[in-house]
């Protein structure tokens, strides 16, 4: 909230932060760090970095709260140690991804004037770019390893055989899918190759890859495989245009046996279009990274799938920032 001329500066100033600690977490710091505590010039050695400037940084990182200093020396945070110290459990790809959106950010006054994004301040298409791939399909599953199990587990599937997960590279929802919904016979996951090779070898390490198959295409280009009793659509139609949107949602009726139900999980704006927070910047987010995406909200999907033949369509608040529009096929 925006109560004074100081909380406008705050907010002028927030990148600040954020490259201070992208910065960290693409040099390896917090890997490096572990459980330790080490001076700055020791990690600068082992980083091969200047070390002034890391301990300048590292400072910086204490003062936000991601680093803690004591007699000179410097340890990771007890939370950030979990999630970005220990490599069993590191979650830093989708930070990785983030940071690689930053020269299409900083173009956003461009885009404005324009409407159109700058592709050429990053190669950010996936399958384009090996190194932005990785860390997109793996930071995709950073984020959902948390909510995937949450989200599954509200959801009706007791009458469901096949499920065709359309997008679901990294595999997490699979995997939810699998342990939630043991009834389920088959996860078939769709989406480009590069994905799936990523998606495919982590649930092979998972363990629990017999019950997967793996349909790699172009949902622009190519049929969705047929003959699924539900399709879940997570975090799809933002990337899209509104005509992207009806497209996928007319396939997506397709490959619906009768009777099978579409689940569009998304960050949904308010019929208002500005609110809430986290949807309406994230709108902003594929203004600089899509050709035509936005968010979208309940009521916009809701009447592309009332238009295709979808009935009984309820929309559904799964978590803090998303919710699911249900509609089933009759």
């Amino acid at each position: 909230m925006i109560e004074s001329f100081r909380d406008i500066q705050r907010l002028a100033s927030g990148f600040q932060a954020a490259k201070v600690f992208l910065t960290a977490n693409d040099l390896g710091l917090f890997l490096e760090l572990g459980s330790q505590s080490r001076r700055a010039d020791d990690v600068a050695a082992s980083l091969q970095v200047d070390s002034r400037s890391l301990g300048l940084l590292m400072n910086a990182l204490t003062a936000i709260g991601l680093l803690q200093k004591e007699d000179g020396a410097f340890r990771n945070h007890t939370i950030v140690y979990e999630h970005l110290g220990d490599l069993e459990n590191y979650r830093g790809s989708i930070f990785r991804h983030i940071h690689h959106c930053w020269e299409s950010w900083n173009g956003l006054p461009e885009v404005v004037r324009t409407g159109r994004p700058d592709f050429a301040a990053e190669a950010n298409t996936l399958g384009e770019n090996d190194e932005w791939t990785r860390d997109f399909i793996q930071g995709m599953n950073d984020v959902t390893r948390d909510l995937a199990p949450l989200v599954v587990s509200q959801l009706e599937l007791e009458n469901v055989s096949v499920l065709l997960d359309v997008g679901g590279g990294p595999g997490t929802y699979a995997s939810a899918f699998q342990r939630a919904w043991p009834n389920i016979s088959e996860v078939r996951i769709f989406d480009l190759p590069a994905a799936l090779t990523i998606g495919q070898r982590q649930l092979e390490e998972w363990g629990i890859a017999d019950k997967v198959s793996f349909h790699p295409g172009n949902f622009h280009d190519d049929r969705l495989p047929a003959g699924a009793d539900a399709l879940w659509l997570s975090q799809v139609l933002h990337s899209q245009d509104e005509v992207g949107c009806q497209e996928l949602i007319a396939k997506s009726f397709a490959a619906l046996n009768p009777g099978g139900q579409l689940m569009v999980h998304e960050f949904l704006l308010n019929d208002d279009m500005a609110s809430p927070v986290m949807a309406s910047l994230f709108a902003v987010h594929m203004l600089v990274m899509t050709e035509g995406g936005r968010t979208y909200s309940g009521l916009e999907i809701r009447g592309w799938m009332e238009a295709v033949g979808f009935a009984d369509i309820e929309v559904k608040k799964v978590s803090d920032d998303t919710s699911v529009v249900i509609g089933k096929k009759l």
